[in-house]
């Protein structure tokens, strides 16, 4: 049983209980009395102690013993497991003892930030030196390297491009091919082919005249990387001179069997010419002003911002991996500094603590002892009560008025067991 119930709670219960068995037995023990009395029992000559006071003595006595079993309980719970306890622990303490203590603790907290350190550490060398983010960072770094050579040698970061964006000229490029697409398949049909393979013939020519547009413009643009991009500029303005004239021919020769004068022939032929060639300058001006002066410059440039996005996107989520095992270290050696601080505290007010823990075990120990010593002798007078009552009354009730001779011993008190017992002493 707790010190703590048996203060609080149990000590009414025991009172309240106690209190009526003795109501009880008073009003007993008068009815026994007067019912003796009446019959002049005992007799005056008896020397032995009658029944119903034997039976008094049992069933007080009975309440002292259970009164010690519960209170021997609390009282030797308070004393052997807890008192004594901490009677050894204050023995054993010193100033000198708890500051070693507050010393090792410390020593300990240190080997776990130490090792946390180290875990820590050691995770975000993983998380840095993964081989998806490793190869990356190669990659990058060797693109890097190379555009600032190419940055330092052309001295700029930017496209010298003016025809932006770049699918506007790709949409140019279309549209050349679609304005020759009519006068092609109009040359083509004089063949008299399959109307599928005048379109591929057709085709072919919608097709090259975008691609060689497009191709001497860059070459143009370019003219300064390489010395043969001259001789191939002429190369292909030459081609497309020829399949201009060719393609203006091969019409003129359509219309004449359509039976087109052959003044007007002339005029056609040459309008025909000039507008494949005036579609080739508008590709080729377009082409000029939709590349860099460098194809150098513009692969670099290309791969080393496609390189750059890449990388960036996975450091990243590098950044928020290693943010987040930072965030993770700090709380784990925060934890650890508090504890320390908690532990520590504790260690240094132990000894106050303890004493404040022995007075208090002190003070309950001898509040329950006083409680039982008192409710002990309360007891043994009630039972004195209850016997006297019932001499009384026996003797109110008798014919002769006479004592028995029992009744002339003195009346011995009942077996008691707190009373011999000691108060602690802090």
């Amino acid at each position: 049983m707790e010190a703590e119930y048996f203060i609080n709670e149990y000590q009414k219960v025991l009172i309240q209980k106690f209190s009526e068995n003795h109501q009880n037995q008073l009003l007993k023990s008068k009815n026994k009395g007067e019912e003796d009395g009446k019959r002049n029992l005992p007799s005056v000559d008896d020397e032995f102690t009658t029944p119903v006071e034997f039976e008094l003595r049992n069933k007080y006595q009975a309440e002292i013993e259970l009164l010690y079993q519960n209170g021997k309980q609390v009282l030797e719970d308070l004393e052997d497991n807890r008192f004594n306890s901490i009677t050894q622990s204050l023995g054993e303490l010193s100033e000198s003892k708890i500051q070693q203590q507050v010393e090792e603790a410390e020593k300990m907290r240190d080997l776990k930030l130490k090792e946390i350190s180290e875990n820590h550490l050691d995770t975000v060398k993983d998380i840095e030196n993964s081989p998806h983010y490793q190869d990356s960072k190669k990659r990058f770094e060797k693109i890097q390297s190379r555009w600032e050579q190419v940055t330092a040698k052309h001295k700029r970061h930017e496209l010298n491009i003016q025809f932006k964006p770049y699918w506007a000229y790709i949409l140019l490029l279309f549209g050349i091919g679609i304005a020759e697409f009519p006068l092609n398949n109009q040359v083509f049909v004089s063949f008299r082919e399959t109307p599928l393979l005048t379109l591929i013939m057709a085709g072919v020519l919608v097709i090259t005249l975008p691609f060689l547009a497009h191709a001497a413009g860059k070459i143009l643009k370019q003219v300064k990387e390489r010395k043969i991009y001259p001789l191939i500029f002429i190369v292909l303005l030459l081609t497309i001179v020829s399949i201009s004239y060719l393609t203006a021919l091969l019409r003129t020769n359509y219309l004449a069997e359509l039976g087109v004068p052959e003044g007007q022939l002339f005029l056609d032929q040459w309008t025909f010419f000039t507008i494949g060639i005036i579609l080739f300058l508008v590709g080729t001006v377009a082409s000029f002003f939709a590349h860099d002066d460098s194809n150098e410059f513009v692969e670099v440039y290309k791969k080393y911002h496609k390189e750059e996005k890449e990388f960036l996107a996975l450091q990243k989520e590098i950044n928020s991996k290693r943010e987040a095992e930072k965030q993770n270290y700090d709380r784990e050696k925060k934890q650890i500094q508090n504890q320390f601080s908690k532990n520590s505290e504790d260690l240094k007010n132990k000894l106050q603590k303890l004493a404040s823990e022995k007075t208090e075990i002190t003070g309950n120990y001898n509040k329950i002892l006083a409680f039982c010593q008192g409710l002990e002798r309360n007891i043994n007078n009630n039972f004195k009560e209850a016997v006297y009552n019932y001499r009384d009354t026996n003797l109110t009730y008798r014919n002769n008025h006479k004592q028995p001779k029992a009744w002339q011993q003195n009346l011995g008190d009942l077996n008691s067991y707190f009373s011999e017992m000691k108060s602690l002493n802090k």
